[in-house]
């Protein structure tokens, strides 16, 4: 149990005198110290507790922040694979438009059609991988926007929080999600290893 003691109750608390009792200036001395330590555990408890609630906020803010920019990249993201879906449709649809004019300009026999076939069937195919190759790129440059971003957060919270707790080295800033944040807001910040 318990008890809780205001340092003016500590000071003015009285005791029953007897004839061999303490001395009562001792008594009062050592209450005095009593309530000036109890006095000072209040006020660093008021402290840490405002420390806590001014951390707590600070926390919400960024973590608002943090969802904005995972929007804003989501979107940026979605934006830029629609282009490059667009851009492929529109190179198939060339490609296909080109070796129907081929095939229609060219009106040789039929092994010489094949042949041609054959050889529209192999542009086709690079026009395939071409597009390929632009979409991986596409995809591993906003995945690179992503990491960049993720980066300067982290390094910005970090610039921002280290000299308010006393951080004497640099330090990674993922490190410092990994082994600060709780894991379900770490994910946010460290995506798993895909593919």
């Amino acid at each position: 149990m318990a008890f809780k003691f205001s340092p003016l109750q500590v000071r003015n608390q009285e005791f029953a005198k007897s004839m061999r009792g303490y001395r009562p200036d001792e008594v009062k001395q050592f209450l005095t110290q009593v309530a000036d330590f109890i006095n000072e555990l209040l006020q660093e408890e008021r402290s840490l507790k405002n420390e806590v609630e001014t951390l707590t906020r600070r926390t919400i803010e960024l973590e608002r922040n943090a969802n904005a920019i995972k929007e804003m990249i989501d979107e940026r993201a979605q934006k830029l694979m629609n282009s490059a879906r667009q851009q492929a449709e529109k190179l198939l649809i060339d490609a296909e438009r080109e070796r129907e004019k081929i095939l229609k300009e060219v009106g040789l026999n039929s092994e010489k059609k094949r042949e041609e076939l054959y050889e529209l069937t192999g542009i086709y195919e690079a026009y395939k991988r071409q597009l390929l190759y632009v979409l991986e790129g596409v995809f591993n440059s906003v995945k690179k926007f992503e990491e960049s971003v993720e980066n300067r957060t982290a390094q910005s919270a970090v610039e921002k929080i280290g000299p308010k707790i006393g951080i004497l080295q640099p330090i990674n800033p993922i490190m410092a999600i990994r082994n600060t944040v709780h894991r379900r807001r770490r994910a946010f910040f460290l995506k798993p290893q895909e593919e």
